[in-house]
């Protein structure tokens, strides 16, 4: 008489068994025909024969009926069919596991390797990529993008069109995996519902910090786009990702603005934080913006330099006019830039930053900007 199933820890059937399997076995042992039985439990001898077969569950109704006839408990005869359900269900996705480790999974070796690096605690393991781990693998990669199948990112870099991003080596599924990351950060983040009016009202003090030190500013620009509705990621570094920022929309009351804090210079920062405030402000809420580090021509684009451009340093020509005045009558670059600086209520790596793009073309002006650019931010909050 089969026994009441015992779970070995540990082990996992490599085949589902169905109760009816159990259920033949019994009847063999007790001298019992199906119909026999069926008139037993007062169900017909089809069901009983779809059951045996393997055709039909055992249901909770039918687990207590058998339970009559049988010294098993109606738990013993519901364990068995949850257990077969449990097996079937595994071992079909242990299938679909390998097909997608065939099919999907070389794509994100490269992205595999840079979430390892990170070590973020809703990451991966960083298992070695050898072939007795690709389902593992394929299994980790999956519940980090929150899909059932790769597949799901395979079209969403078709769907998002990462063609318009085209660049040497870029890693559209390190990108997809980047992004994702600040998908995380803005799910697990409360922030007051999006206010437009108070973002554009935040937008001098915003300004106002980068005269501030680096590990002072950070969380108060943080604090300040929360009060706003906004979710400030500071972003890590993937290989081949080339990204300076992004921005999108999580929900109606809610945004997403990520920053690439990974050893950038404050004036590079401070552009391209007020760059995706501009996405934000100006442009479309269905659209997700990604700003890469050879920003590209499109009038979107143009917009938003020129929305950061604009804030940053309202009159340029006012500032470049004072910078030469001064440079004249003899004052030193520092103080020099430092006035540059108070008149627009920002730092002087903001000024540098700007200067240098101004006059991108004259290879005299990055060595004399140089020495205003030289702290670097290396932060992330994810």
């Amino acid at each position: 008489m089969p026994k009441e199933k015992k779970e070995i820890v540990g082990w996992e059937s490599p085949i589902a068994i169905h109760p009816g399997e159990f259920l033949e076995e019994i009847l063999e042992e007790y001298h019992l025909s199906q119909v026999e039985l069926a008139e037993r439990l007062g169900i017909s001898p089809k069901v009983v024969n779809e059951i045996i077969k393997g055709k039909n569950p055992v249901t909770r109704e039918t687990a207590f009926k058998l339970s009559k006839v049988f010294p098993m408990s109606a738990d013993y005869w519901v364990n068995l069919q949850q257990g077969y359900e449990d097996d079937k269900s595994r071992i079909e996705e242990v299938k679909k596991l390998a097909v997608e480790a065939v099919e999907y999974l070389p794509n994100f070796q490269e992205t595999y390797k840079e979430l390892s690096v990170l070590n973020l605690p809703y990451g991966v393991s960083g298992l070695r990529w050898v072939e007795k781990n690709f389902n593992q693998i394929t299994l980790e990669l999956q519940k980090f993008f929150a899909a059932d199948s790769l597949l799901y990112v395979e079209e969403g870099i078709k769907q998002f069109a990462f063609r318009k991003y085209e660049r040497d080596h870029l890693n559209s599924y390190s990108l997809s995996a980047w992004l994702r990351i600040g998908e995380i950060k803005a799910q697990k983040t409360e922030v007051t519902p999006y206010s437009e009016k108070k973002l554009k009202e935040s937008l001098d003090a915003l300004k106002n910090l980068s005269q501030e030190e680096i590990k002072n500013y950070l969380p108060k620009v943080e604090k300040i786009l929360a009060d706003c509705g906004v979710v400030l990621a500071y972003m890590p570094h993937m290989k081949n990702t080339h990204t300076q920022g992004a921005s999108k929309w999580v929900s109606p009351t809610k945004v997403l603005l990520m920053l690439n804090a990974h050893k950038r210079d404050e004036g590079r920062f401070w552009f391209n934080l007020f760059h995706e405030i501009g996405h934000i402000l100006l442009h479309s809420k269905k659209e997700c913006f990604i700003d890469l580090d050879d920003t590209n021509s499109s009038e979107t684009e143009k917009e938003a330099d020129n929305f950061a451009q604009k804030h940053l340093i309202p009159d340029f020509a006012e500032t470049l006019k004072v910078f030469n005045q001064n440079l004249r009558g003899g004052r030193g670059m520092i103080p020099t830039m430092k006035s540059c600086a108070d008149m627009n209520g920002v730092s002087s790596a903001i000024v540098a930053g700007r200067f240098t793009y101004h006059f991108k073309n004259d290879a005299k002006i990055y060595p004399l900007m140089s020495k205003f650019l030289e702290k670097r931010i290396e932060y992330m909050n994810v």
